[in-house]
């Protein structure tokens, strides 16, 4: 078997198995250069010197975005996360390549998957939730749609593809929870709180009629069914331009928000664990984080970033009043009345 042959073999497989359109598209994005750079060899003829030299050549290339279906080729080098991901796809190859009984030897075996130091990650702030969410005022339907984008994302942590995915029927309005189903088709429960339920509430009643039971559709003519993950982070994007947003905005860096504001509120990394949909931390989720769906929806409302946003949006309301008042009271007072004569 060639490798042009073994890696559609292995498209194919993948997409058998039900991984997400955007699995089949990495390993697509990540096999080429090794195809390139290896040739159309017979796969029994790889070996693992050749694919250490592979790595070799990724780390010294002197150019990004070779080939990327969105992004211009420019000079610079691969960043340590982009080799990593590289090495993990071409492993993946040889790993299944293996388990079906294609190959007898795995080059790949030996090669272990780079493991950079990974940076803190970085969250969007309170501050800029408050700040895009400013921008949906307007209140027409792309304004509501935008606004309920933007709470559903801080309050549940969801995955971008699990809001995308969701449809009408998988929310529970009177309960406060969605069925969301995220990368490889796991489908789980989170909660939102009053103040999304209101935003949801909002653009379900001027949603179009004519695009489908998703939730979240685009507003254009020619627009059908569901946003993607793309079209949900060019919103968020157009967004924070208007806002004058300057940190991260992208669909991911509202999950990282949520977990990190859930933490720094009081929130407990077990029950952070299960609304985050995660399968790690196994000791503490198995031996010291048991919890009912309704106690982790109490702790939810308790620690959500929404719930503190809906308490500092109402006080800046109530400080606009304020200042409407004092304002209307030294009107009042420069009027003095007229003396008698």
């Amino acid at each position: 078997m060639r490798l042009s042959e073994a890696i559609k073999a292995l498209l194919i497989a993948t997409k058998v198995e039900g991984r997400s359109p955007r699995t089949l598209e990495t390993y697509r994005q990540k096999l080429k250069p090794l195809l390139e750079f290896l040739g159309d060899v017979e796969v029994e003829q790889i070996t693992t010197d050749d694919l250490r030299q592979y790595v070799a050549f990724l780390m010294d290339r002197p150019t990004i975005y070779v080939g990327h279906p969105t992004h211009k080729e420019r000079p610079g080098s691969l960043s340590p996360f982009t080799i990593a991901s590289h090495v993990r796809a071409f492993k993946r190859l040889f790993n299944w390549l293996e388990e079906e009984g294609r190959i007898m030897i795995n080059p790949a075996r030996r090669i272990k998957t780079p493991h950079p130091r990974r940076k803190e990650p970085k969250g969007i702030s309170l501050e800029d939730v408050q700040a895009l969410l400013k921008t949906t005022r307007g209140g027409s339907p792309a304004d509501l749609r935008d606004r309920a984008i933007i709470l559903f994302l801080a309050d549940t942590g969801c995955r971008v593809g699990g809001l995308c995915g969701l449809r009408i029927t998988d929310l529970d309005m009177e309960a406060q929870t969605a069925r969301v189903t995220e990368k490889g088709g796991k489908t789980r429960t989170v909660f939102f709180t009053s103040m999304t339920a209101g935003a949801l509430e909002d653009w379900l009643a001027v949603r179009p009629r004519d695009r489908g039971d998703w939730v979240f559709v685009g507003m254009g003519n020619r627009s059908r069914g569901a946003l993607t993950p793309a079209a949900v982070a060019k919103i968020l994007k157009r967004r924070a331009r208007v806002a004058g947003v300057k940190g991260p905005v992208n669909p991911h860096a509202f999950r990282h928000g949520f977990a990190r504001a859930y933490l720094l509120n009081g929130g407990d990394l077990g029950s952070l664990v299960d609304l985050l949909g995660h399968s790690t931390s196994q000791v503490t989720k198995e031996h010291y984080a048991i919890f009912t769906v309704r106690e982790l929806k109490e702790k939810h409302h308790r620690y959500s970033p929404v719930t503190q946003l809906a308490e500092m949006l109402s006080k800046e309301s109530s400080h606009d009043q304020c200042s409407d008042c004092k304002s209307a009271g030294s009107a009042f007072a420069g009027s003095s009345p007229a003396r008698p004569t």
